[in-house]
């Protein structure tokens, strides 16, 4: 499994506009549901608020993981947004989170999306990788950053 699999230009939304952790959530579920993943999106958003009112999904150091099960999907899908403000997820170290990777996962696959965030988490803990993310400017130039830190052949060895 590759990041640029399920992470290109169209799955990616720099810089998100929203302004708040429940409008960072419904922009990305909107835009699975315009680019056809979803038919409707009020269900997975009060359930993914839900799971984020009773325990965030925030890693720490700017990244979140929110994510959910859906009878709409029939493999994993995640889209990634960058907020450059930073959003209140309730972050254990109690900064706001930049790096929001929302992942779907079919019913019964609900585990599948922990390897792709091993996976994605391995990336962003490189020093070089979270800064450039940050200081992108569109979607295609964090595309390009995901796809350039899989292509060294190094890395790429070490996690698989």
């Amino acid at each position: 499994m590759n990041l640029s699999d399920l992470l290109n230009e169209a799955t990616i939304c720099c810089p998100l506009v929203s302004n708040s952790r429940n409008e960072a959530i419904k922009e990305l579920l909107n835009h699975l549901q315009g680019l056809g993943y979803l038919s409707g999106t009020v269900q997975l958003y009060n359930y993914i608020k839900k799971l984020e009112n009773n325990n965030s999904t925030a890693a720490g150091k700017g990244i979140v993981y929110p994510h959910s099960v859906s009878s709409e999907v029939d493999d994993l899908i995640c889209i990634l947004g960058i907020s450059k403000r930073g959003l209140d997820f309730n972050s254990p170290d109690g900064q706001p989170c930049h790096i929001i990777l929302l992942s779907l996962s079919p019913l019964d696959m609900p585990d599948k999306h922990r390897k792709f965030i091993r996976l994605f988490s391995s990336m962003v803990s490189n020093s070089d990788i979270r800064p450039r993310i940050l200081d992108s400017y569109d979607s295609e130039d964090v595309s390009n950053i995901i796809i350039n830190w899989e292509t060294d052949d190094s890395l790429v060895d070490d996690l698989e």
